[in-house]
């Protein structure tokens, strides 16, 4: 068995919400009956950067650069990984209606709803040209990231990981089921050799039904150490464990 994963630190922003004792309270989806979220200011950043963001992009660096502020790396020794289901979904749907009424697509819309757009812009924000991968795992993104942070550690230090989505357009409600709340999850991830509390893989499951916000409530709770193995839709099924025990 490889080595698991340590959870140095985290942040995350789900529908404005940052504080695990709220976001948890929750007994529904947050934001469901609300006009829309309040968007961070991201006022660490110049006018100008902040105005080449999509509003999704300002959720997930409003997540990531204050872990990266905190926990510095070079490009040899750290990693970043972007994962999204579906990216900046909301405009794609505009530039492709803009398409059906024959207009001219906006280039600065176009370029920033692209997959890798926003650890583009994260890259060139903090100038930082080492390894930024950007990935949609599906209906997995979750477990997705969670394997490619491993995979990385066997070659950098520590491991960024931002774990993104927005809202839906309105086309997409015939085809789903229930609602997600726009969220940005952001956690450094190293490797330890000591007695550290780490998380690896373990058999597939036979999941039970549930919908994404479950999955991203479970996936905080594991994360912020308020349950001990977490299960997604696929069935992929991670728990935490001593680094002990993996060497045994």
């Amino acid at each position: 068995m490889g080595k698991g994963l340590f959870p140095v630190d985290y942040s995350f922003w789900v529908d404005g919400i940052t504080d695990t004792e709220e976001l948890f309270s929750q007994e529904s989806p947050v934001g469901e009956a609300t006009d829309g979220p309040v968007i961070p200011k991201l006022q660490e950043l110049p006018l100008m950067q902040r105005r080449r963001l999509s509003r999704l992009g300002k959720i997930a660096l409003s997540t990531l650069l204050p872990l990266f502020k905190t926990h510095p790396g070079t490009e040899s020794d750290s990693a970043f990984v972007f994962v999204s289901r579906w990216g900046d979904i909301q405009l794609t749907v505009q530039s492709l209606e803009e398409l059906t009424r024959e207009k001219t697509i906006s280039p600065t819309v176009f370029s920033t709803s692209v997959h890798n757009a926003i650890g583009g812009l994260f890259s060139l924000f903090t100038q930082f040209h080492g390894n930024v991968t950007s990935l949609s795992g599906g209906a997995d993104c979750f477990g997705t990231a969670l394997t490619e942070a491993q995979a990385l550690l066997s070659e950098y230090r520590q491991v960024f990981v931002c774990i993104y989505e927005d809202q839906t357009p309105e086309v997409f409600k015939p085809y789903r089921d229930d609602f997600l709340p726009p969220f940005a999850v952001s956690v450094l991830f190293t490797q330890e050799d000591n007695d550290q509390s780490t998380i690896v893989e373990t058999a597939i499951q036979s999941p039970a039904p549930r919908t994404e916000f479950d999955e991203l409530m479970d996936f905080l709770k594991f994360i912020t150490d308020q349950s001990d193995t977490v299960t997604f839709s696929s069935g992929r099924t991670w728990k935490r464990t001593s680094s002990q025990a993996q060497s045994c």
